[in-house]
């Protein structure tokens, strides 16, 4: 079953009085439980796409649906129900609140959500276990390595339960050995809660790692890989 469909999808930009065309007529069917790579060089519109499906921008043209939901027609209160609802976001520069603890920046996430309004102890502990990170939930972001902060943007993703985690460039700042760690987890977590994932990323781990990958160049869809 298709959770995300994208149809005739455009985006364009204006610089001054140039246009850019940044996205071109995308049309992806997206199943429920992916593990998808949107993958291109700077400047092949794989963020401005992920930008999109996380409500946090509009396309020019064209539709997207959620579930046979037609969320391209969203106002902006309905769209920001809609991501806090079933979106959860994993950023390449961690975006962690550095006077919060790591219990407390998951917790943060929660405290936004529409429907989840107590109990979040249990919650937030068992996550931090699934994530491998629970003895430090008292720690502050500056006393974590860089494998430890992606571990934290991972359980902040997750605690909501969302039905789709969007991640842009997830292991951009990790060495080698803690990249490949963390899409260890994600995999896992795909695997074992069937939480769709979809990366932008120009890394050739990730790549490897996702089931399907989708290449972009000037805004264009060029290849679309099942593996």
């Amino acid at each position: 079953m298709s959770q995300v469909v994208i149809e005739h999808l455009y985006k364009d930009y204006k610089a001054g009085s140039v246009v850019v065309n940044a996205l071109k007529n995308i049309q992806i069917n997206i199943d429920e439980g992916s593990f998808l790579s949107i993958a291109g060089p700077s400047g092949s519109g794989k963020t401005t796409l992920l930008n999109i499906l996380g409500c946090l921008d509009k396309p020019s043209s064209g539709e997207i649906f959620f579930k046979n939901k037609k969320i391209s027609d969203f106002k902006e209160n309905g769209l920001a129900d809609f991501r806090n609802r079933f979106i959860g976001f994993i950023f390449q520069d961690f975006n962690l609140i550095p006077v919060l603890t790591v219990y407390e920046n998951v917790q943060f996430s929660l405290e936004i959500h529409p429907d989840i309004k107590s109990g979040h102890k249990g919650l937030i502990n068992s996550i931090l276990e699934k994530v491998g990170i629970a003895d430090l939930r008292k720690r502050f972001p500056k006393e974590l390595s860089g494998g430890q902060k992606q571990r934290v943007a991972i359980a902040r993703a997750l605690v909501k339960k969302p039905t789709l985690i969007l991640a842009d460039e997830p292991t951009a700042n990790l060495d080698s050995g803690n990249a490949k760690n963390i899409m260890e987890i994600m995999k896992r977590i795909n695997e074992e809660m069937k939480t769709t994932f979809i990366f932008s990323t120009h890394d050739s781990l990730v790549m490897d790692y996702a089931s399907r990958l989708i290449k972009l160049h000037d805004g264009s869809v060029i290849e679309d890989l099942f593996k």
